[in-house]
């Protein structure tokens, strides 16, 4: 028995990185699992190895920041297992440590509409389909910069905190409907968006390195479980300890 069977989640952002992870563990657990991104390849060898593993999931390539791409995506979903229980919103870009005078209106853009638009947008997609069944989970991914600044610029700063009052608002307006919304803040993890980052900045870790997608993955998996029903507007920072001394 897997601590999602029977579930059905969508992972977004899950083509690499911590998405990746995520929908890997989810399948582990139980869940079906669809795969949401833009890269085509790298979503059907995720989808390929687990299967491998004898696991379920399907790949839907969607534009995060596109309503009716979106809309189409969760029509999908629903057509091939029937239903969506858990919504994993992962999808992330960086802005480079730039601060308000670098940040040009184009990139301040970008950002906010793959971090936060993007989901707000799912959200919104799937939010008919938890109502009517009176359940549903939303796990929002944040980081170090949901809390703190300096360790992003002020566009990825500036995002990363939207993103936890979305899922405050989004618990506040939904728990007494069924519907959970929790945030996962990650510290430095080792996927593609920190390639390149100083090293000297593990030093600040208490835990003494960085952490592996697959401790946010198992997370992840803990609150899209039944054991995390009693959680709603939660901020669980799985970051080493990097934060406590900020």
């Amino acid at each position: 028995m897997g601590k999602l069977d029977d579930k059905v989640g969508v992972i977004v952002g899950g083509t690499s990185g911590l998405g990746e992870a995520t929908a890997k563990m989810f399948a582990k657990e139980g869940a079906k699992v669809i795969v949401v991104g833009l890269e085509e390849d790298q979503g059907q060898r995720i989808v390929n190895d687990i299967e491998q593993n004898n696991g379920e999931a399907i790949f839907v390539k969607i534009d995060i920041t596109n309503r009716t791409s979106i809309e189409d995506g969760v029509n999908k979903a629903v057509e091939e297992y029937g239903t969506i229980d858990v919504l994993y919103n992962g999808a992330g870009i960086h802005d480079a440590y730039e601060n308000v005078v670098e940040t040009d209106e184009e990139t301040f853009d970008k950002l906010m509409d793959v971090n936060v638009k993007g989901p707000y947008l799912a959200t919104k997609a799937v939010m008919p389909i938890f109502l009517e069944k009176g359940k549903g989970n939303i796990i929002n991914v944040g980081s170090q910069s949901t809390f703190i600044a300096g360790a992003g610029g002020n566009t990825y700063v500036t995002s990363k905190h939207a993103i936890n009052g979305f899922t405050k608002q989004l618990a506040f307006d939904f728990g007494n409907k069924g519907i959970k919304a929790n945030l996962i803040a990650p510290g430095f993890i080792e996927t593609p968006m920190t390639e390149g980052i100083q090293e000297e900045r593990l030093y600040d870790i208490p835990a003494g390195r960085a952490g592996k997608p697959e401790e946010i993955a198992a997370v992840a998996v803990f609150l899209a479980s039944d054991e995390s029903d009693y959680m709603h507007g939660a901020e669980i920072k799985v970051d080493g300890g990097w934060t406590v001394g900020r």
